[in-house]
């Protein structure tokens, strides 16, 4: 089944070429790293989940972003979000990956998320997104290659049953084992 249709086209200075994700795909696309292309994963991320639309890219299902997890503010000061609230909030339960994050033997539900490094913060919140759908858009950063590897194969799970992933990223570390590999091209100012 056909999810997503885009059409070669240059988004902020950037030829990206036709792609197609189907069901049981996963697709990398690679950009390159740093922050001045943020904006423009971001801008890809909300193309994908339906948030913006882009003439030449056609959804029939619109994804689901694994947002990371952001802590600011007083309130999280005072009152420390945990692993079992932030899954309450953000994760349906009756999946099993909603558990999945407690393999690790230091992560308990009163464990505050504050105190948890890059790694396994990311994985919850992959594993939080997964819980509630199979077709999710994500990227890796925060992590270290073996903690990527270790998301990836777990996304890569879920989506052989009958989802699709999209992985924004700025390796080529799964350029091998994914379905779809994507490398925009830069093109300068487009005028």
């Amino acid at each position: 089944m056909l999810l997503i249709k885009f059409n070669k086209q240059i988004i902020s200075d950037f030829l990206i070429p036709s792609f197609k994700v189907k069901s049981g795909d996963i697709v990398v696309i690679q950009f390159p790293n740093g922050p001045y292309f943020y904006p423009l994963k971001m801008e890809m991320k909300d193309i994908f989940i339906g948030k913006t639309s882009q003439d030449g890219v056609h959804i029939a299902s619109s994804f689901t972003y694994a947002d990371h997890i952001r802590l600011t503010g007083f309130r999280s000061r005072l009152f420390p979000l945990t692993v079992g609230g932030y899954l309450e909030k953000n994760a349906n339960r009756e999946s099993p990956l909603a558990t999945k994050i407690y393999e690790y033997k230091f992560i308990t539900p009163k464990i505050k998320i504050n105190t948890i490094p890059g790694n396994p913060r990311r994985k919850l919140a992959v594993y939080a997104t997964l819980s509630k759908t199979n077709k999710i858009v994500f990227d890796l950063a925060g992590v270290d290659p073996m903690g990527g590897m270790d998301i990836y194969k777990t996304v890569k799970e879920v989506v052989d049953t009958d989802g699709a992933a999209i992985l924004i990223d700025w390796t080529d570390d799964f350029k091998n084992d994914c379905t779809v590999f994507v490398r925009p091209q830069y093109v300068g100012k487009v005028k």
